[in-house]
């Protein structure tokens, strides 16, 4: 069983000069928040900010969203995975900023494949038909060919948006599928030309035509056969950088761009340091997706849309006028071409 890697890279010199390594293992498991907190009122869909219905999924429900966390931190044979509390932290800090109801019955914690399954299952029949999307993040060890580890066993990626394939409430609707987790052992360098080891990136069997339906965003924080890597304070590298620009970028740009930018991000300005090899990680998505997926109307794509809208009207304008001209100067040219 392969654990996720643990990495030390850009840590505060603080902790570093920390020699007290009790403090640091209390340190790192700590919870840094309280996981959820609700604000007094939920948030709703604000329908008066206008969206582009062109090209942008509708958004007609009352709901931003369902948000769902699985946090797996204590796993049989493997190390324990410090850091994923804040993690999760992040997720519901970020998601929360951007208008998501999240209670603390969309967050598990060490959960068995068969309660996670349970869950999913529950979450599938549920009415759903208020929910503008669907966003799950799985956080775990992992190991190659999908596999995703859990308190008593393993789940394969399918087996997590496979649920949803077939939910009638979720039709026309995102569904984003985030995976924080190992997929083998290998890494990649800044030189690296041939992988290290023979693995396809995507294998054949990951997709198929019965578990993936139209409308979804399948998002590895690492691609096959290469491990991901975790900080034990300052969480996962992949997580924390997706947080990041969801919370600066979310208001403005569509959750592919996003997650372009957070693969950027992650590949540019990471790296771990080990046995003289410089380590990097380079995540990846795979996406059904018909339209663009934003993750919530606000006032800032509002005024963006009415400012585009109204330069369409202008030109349309402008174009009509010249139009009238050209009619008005051929009909001149044609009366000085007449005989007088």
């Amino acid at each position: 069983m392969l654990a996720e890697t643990d990495t030390s890279p850009f840590t505060p010199q603080s902790y570093e000069e920390q020699n007290d390594d009790v403090f640091q293992e209390t340190l790192a498991a700590t919870t840094l928040i309280q996981y959820v907190q609700q604000p007094q009122k939920k948030f709703v869909e604000r329908h008066q900010y206008a969206i582009d219905d062109k090209f942008e999924y509708h958004r007609n429900g009352n709901d931003q969203g369902l948000v769902l966390i699985f946090n797996q931190e204590n796993i049989p044979g493997c190390k324990v995975r410090r850091g994923s509390r804040r993690d999760v932290n992040e997720i519901v800090e970020c998601l929360q900023r951007q208008g998501f109801n999240i209670d603390d019955d969309c967050i598990m914690t060490d959960g068995t494949a068969k309660e996670i399954t349970a869950k999913l299952k529950e979450v599938s029949e549920m009415d759903l038909s208020q929910r503008n999307c669907l966003i799950i993040f799985i956080l775990t060890h992992g190991d190659e060919l999908e596999k995703l580890h859990t308190k008593d066993g393993d789940l394969r990626t399918w087996e997590i948006w496979g649920a949803f394939a077939r939910c009638k409430d979720l039709n026309n609707k995102p569904k984003m599928f985030i995976f924080q987790a190992c997929k083998g052992e290998s890494y990649t360098t800044p030189n690296t030309v041939e992988p290290l080891s023979a693995s396809k990136i995507v294998p054949y069997r990951t997709f198929s035509t019965n578990q993936v339906g139209p409308d979804m965003l399948i998002v590895y924080s690492t691609i096959e056969g290469n491990v991901s890597f975790r900080h034990p304070l300052s969480g996962s590298w992949f997580i924390q950088e997706l947080c990041k620009n969801f919370t600066a970028y979310g208001r403005r740009d569509d959750v592919v761009s996003l997650v372009i930018r957070t693969t950027k991000c992650v590949c540019g300005n990471y790296y771990h340091y080990e046995d003289h090899t410089e380590m990097k990680q380079m995540p990846m998505f795979v996406s059904t997706l018909s339209k663009k997926f934003y993750l919530n109307r606000n006032k800032d794509r509002d005024m963006l849309i009415r400012v585009l809208d109204s330069n369409e009207k202008i030109l349309d304008l402008l174009k009509g006028i010249k139009d009238k001209l050209d009619k008005l100067q051929v009909k001149e040219e044609e009366k000085k071409k007449k005989p007088t």
